[in-house]
Order: structure tokens, then C-alpha cells, then sequence
């Protein structure tokens, strides 16, 4: 399946139904195949609503009849799975990073950005095209277009030096009520 072409169609119905598709993947679990699609809704940064599994449900079962006509093979190729974005959340648009501005993110490009293909750090300024990271007190532009793999690294917040650069608006770490959940630790508070 060409990711590539699939995504715009996807994009449109998930809109229909109220989601924002995050990030598609075809991924590997034994000797099966998935098609893993990541959601948030349309209003979250607005809003501040996770998805829940009811809305993975909801969207799953929002697109298995569509799929089945827009794509009538592919169901018989591959498992369709729907997922919050989770606390790690893929960064892949522009809007992603912008969205996150302040938060520190793992980044893997597809080729070295002066010898280095790994980055750490904390997302300032998103243009058009690039992304700025500071990552140990180094101000690093990452073209958007050259990123392979990009997530928010929360767990290593707390323990990664403050950017030294980057002005206040880009440096605020939010407190426990901005961490994302999933839905099982909301359903046990």
C-alpha cells in the first residue's frame, strides 16, 4: 500500500468523523501487517480532549465501510488499528512542532545533518520548512522535510538541562494537567 496516496483520502474521512489523523504506519507484529493510524480530535488543542478508546472505536468503525470501498483489498492485506498519539507522540507536520513548541522531542533524519542523524532537544521557532532544536545549549535546524522520525520525549524532561537559547515562551515544561494519559490511567483517577 502507498502510504502516500492513502493518507489525503484517510485525512478526509477521519475529518468527517471529527479526528485528525497524526500519523500513519504500516508496521510489522509477527507474521501480520497493520495499518496503524494515530488520531487526536480536530478541536485538541483547543479543547484539551484525549481520545479515549471509545473514540478509537468510534473512528475504527468510521472508516472499516468507507475503507472497504475506497480500498477493497485491503482489509484482506492488512489489520486496521486506530491509536491515541500517546504520551510520545509523533511529530510530523509543521503544525505538530509548533503545537509543542517549548517540549523536548527525539528527532532521526533520513540523512546527517552535519554528521549527526540523532537529535535531543528542546523545539523553538517552526518555520515553513525547518524546525529549530536546541539540544545541549546548541541551536540545531532540522529541515522538515529531511525528518525520518520525530516524537515528544516526556519522560525526559525533568532530567535534560533547561535550554540555555530558547526564550521563555519555547521553555515551559506544562505541569501534570498538560501530560497526555491514556485512556486506562483516566478511567483509574
Amino acid at each position: 500500500m502507498d502510504l502516500k496516496k492513502a493518507q489525503p483520502p484517510l485525512e478526509r474521512q477521519l475529518a468527517l468523523l471529527g479526528y485528525e489523523l497524526v500519523h500513519l504506519e504500516l508496521v510489522r507484529e509477527g507474521r501480520d501487517e497493520m495499518l496503524r493510524l494515530y488520531i487526536d480530535h480536530l478541536d485538541a488543542e483547543t479543547s484539551g480532549r484525549k481520545i479515549t478508546l471509545d473514540d478509537c472505536t468510534a473512528a475504527h468503525e468510521g472508516l472499516l465501510l468507507w475503507m472497504d470501498v475506497e480500498f477493497p483489498d485491503l482489509r484482506e492485506k492488512l489489520g486496521v488499528e486506530i491509536s491515541s498519539p500517546g504520551m510520545e507522540r509523533p511529530l510530523v507536520k509543521a503544525d505538530h512542532f509548533r503545537r509543542f513548541a517549548g517540549r523536548l522531542c527525539r528527532v532521526q533524519t533520513a540523512a546527517p545533518i552535519n554528521g549527526q542523524k540523532r537529535f535531543k532537544g528542546w523545539i523553538g521557532p517552526v518555520d515553513g520548512a525547518s524546525i529549530t532544536l536546541e539540544e545541549d545549549g546548541v541551536l540545531k535546524t532540522i529541515p522538515i522535510e529531511g525528518i525520518q522520525k520525530a516524537r515528544l520525549a516526556p519522560f525526559d524532561e525533568e532530567k535534560t538541562p533547561r535550554p540555555k537559547h530558547l526564550t521563555a515562551r519555547f521553555t515551559e515544561v506544562p505541569d501534570a494537567d498538560g501530560v497526555e494519559t491514556s485512556a486506562a490511567e483516566d478511567e483509574e483517577a
